[in-house]
């Protein structure tokens, strides 16, 4: 016998099609979690997918329960992301002087 996993689910605004929808009926959209915007949509495949953008990085996952987690984590640790990418930037920004001296 399968452990069915319990899925969780609410009522969001879709903002694109101005309604009210559960979270497992959405195809495509957008909506507010937390203050952050999530997209989703559906591939040729009929795969859904949460997409959410923090500064440079684009985060794309398929299920509702990782992208609710990265939003925390993202939330919660947002100074030391910022600090991550702009410890990248200056290293891309060292790597072009060096290129060009």
């Amino acid at each position: 016998m399968k452990n069915k996993k319990t899925e969780i689910d609410f009522m969001i605004y879709n903002i694109k099609k101005d309604e009210w929808t559960w979270i497992s009926k959405i195809k495509s959209g957008e909506f507010m979690y937390k203050n952050t915007l999530v997209k989703v949509f559906t591939s040729q495949t009929n795969v859904r997918f949460f997409q959410t953008i923090w500064g440079n990085t684009t985060c794309q996952v398929r299920n509702w329960e990782t992208c609710m987690d990265t939003i925390e984590d993202r939330t919660k640790n947002a100074q030391h992301y910022a600090f991550m990418e702009k410890m990248s930037q200056d290293s891309v920004a060292e790597m072009i002087d060096k290129d060009n001296k």
